[in-house]
């Protein structure tokens, strides 16, 4: 129960509460965890309730049109909120900021500070002091952050407070990106590829595992590419080689964002052979058409795309696939959206992101032409969509009958008398799931089996088929009953 003292503006700002609003992907959620972190650690309370705090975060997100439009809509409501109670203050965080900092402090004078991506560990500088006063650092004339790319990168001994639920975690194991995509801003705010020290990973997992963490899962802008900073030129084969070899670790490790051209035979080996690295494949291929693909500035072709595809799916059989793509980039015609459409239904994915191009700042695609209609877009989007659901039912409906291993979270919210959990081959937030029936006893954060009797484009509906006591042991594949992995 909240008492009247402690919904007392006067008393919140004593005792220094702030509350954060965490938006855009998953390594922009980790950068939020690593505030709260911080905040936490330096005796701030944080809160859920934004009533209840002297200051409010807004992490934001500056990828592409609709996420920028989303984080200015979340500071307008900040600054509301702000104006209805004054003596609180507002401070906007996060890429949009690094991206954009002069022209938010341009357009929101209500902003009190600014914070960027390399400024995060020192975000309780920008708070009041306990006595209600500001420090000195946030006593300046809204300082900016230094305009242009991030160059800063985390580390496991770093204060964090996790925002997933106690079973997942995700572990950004580089930051900042190297490719030049036409399309993308992001090297131009998180900098180029800063790759982590792999004993500094392991340490993080070590530590996710002794507070209870089933399922780590492996972020970065591109995963292939770690190491390459540092010249290694496997870098990921060796990171995920010595993941595998801990004894207290993650049961179940996911590797997201595999750049095509990128996977190495040795990396192939490598996730053919571990035990933890579970059977996903998740890569972001954009679009499928050569000459589409040209203009992106991104390698191969919808053949050279299928390939690999077939590779990962011998080194990980029964996985879960997942890619991204755009439509409407500038200069597609029917033609090149037909070849993309053809290839989606070559290539058998069980899930994928569709997004509409816009056009970005600092990008090399901003001098192309955006000569695709907004309503083609979005009827190239739709079409695609329909197409990616049809091909998902057919993968979801060959595991009909068999037994997975799945990560229980809790009773369905659509259907609490149904547990819903997630089978090995599906990451959080962004694939489908897998409802369980007659298993309502059964926790959140456990790994169960779970024989399938029911499939619809991103749902699985079994009943339990036992306990998973351990990781799999060296050596067990698809062919052995004791892994109890979907063939599709």
């Amino acid at each position: 129960m909240i008492s009247a003292a402690d919904r007392d503006p006067q008393n919140a700002r004593e005792r220094r509460r702030a509350a954060l609003v965490s938006l855009g992907c998953p390594k922009n959620q980790v950068d939020s965890e690593l505030m709260l972190g911080r905040l936490a650690a330096e005796g701030v309370e944080i809160v859920d309730d934004p009533e209840l705090a002297d200051t409010l975060i807004i992490n934001t997100c500056g990828f592409i049109d609709r996420a920028r439009a989303e984080s200015v809509e979340a500071l307008l409501e900040a600054a509301a909120w702000k104006s209805a109670h004054p003596g609180r203050r507002v401070i906007a965080a996060g890429c949009l900021v690094q991206r954009s900092a002069a022209e938010l402090a341009e357009e929101l004078p209500e902003l009190d500070a600014f914070v960027g991506l390399d400024q995060i560990d020192a975000i309780t500088a920008f708070l009041p002091t306990r006595a209600g006063r500001t420090s000195r650092t946030s006593s300046m004339k809204r300082p900016l952050p230094v305009a242009g790319p991030a160059r800063k990168l985390y580390g496991a001994t770093q204060p964090r407070r996790r925002l997933s639920p106690p079973w997942t975690a995700y572990v950004k194991i580089a930051e900042g990106c190297d490719q030049s995509c036409a399309f993308c801003a992001i090297p131009t705010f998180r900098g180029r590829q800063r790759s982590r020290p792999v004993e500094d990973v392991l340490d993080e997992l070590r530590r996710l595992a002794s507070e209870g963490v089933v399922e780590a899962n492996l972020i970065a802008q591109d995963s292939t590419g770690f190491g390459r900073d540092r010249g290694e030129r496997d870098g990921l084969a060796e990171l995920l080689e010595a993941i595998d070899s801990l004894d207290d670790g993650p049961a179940w490790v996911r590797v997201h964002y595999l750049y095509p051209g990128r996977i190495s035979r040795r990396l192939l080996d490598v996730l053919r052979g571990a035990r933890r690295v579970v059977e996903y494949i998740d890569l972001p291929l954009q679009h499928a058409d050569a000459e589409i693909l040209r203009r992106m500035r991104r390698p191969g072709d919808a053949q050279s795309y299928l390939e690999p595809l077939e590779q990962l799916r011998e080194a990980l059989p029964g996985a879960g696939v997942r890619s991204g793509f755009i439509v409407g980039f500038p200069g597609e015609t029917d033609a090149h959206f037909a070849a993309l459409a053809r290839f989606v239904e070559r290539a058998a994915l069980d899930a994928a992101g569709v997004f509409t191009y816009s056009h970005e700042q600092a990008t090399a695609a901003l001098a192309y032409q955006d000569d695709v209609p907004a309503e083609v877009k979005r009827e190239r989007q739709s079409a695609l969509e329909e197409i990616l659901a049809a091909v998902a039912h057919v993968r979801n409906e060959a595991r009909v009958g068999s037994v997975l291993e799945v990560l229980t979270e809790g009773p369905a919210e659509t259907a609490p008398t149904l547990i819903s959990a997630r089978w090995r081959g599906q990451a959080p937030e962004v694939d489908g799931r897998v409802l369980i029936a007659g298993a309502d006893h059964l926790p959140a954060g456990r790994l169960v089996r779970v024989r399938i009797e029911r499939a619809e484009p991103f749902e699985l509906v079994g009943r339990l088929a036992g306990e998973v006591e351990s990781v799999r042991e060296p050596g067990d594949g698809p062919d052995d009953p004791s892994t109890l992995v979907a063939r599709a």
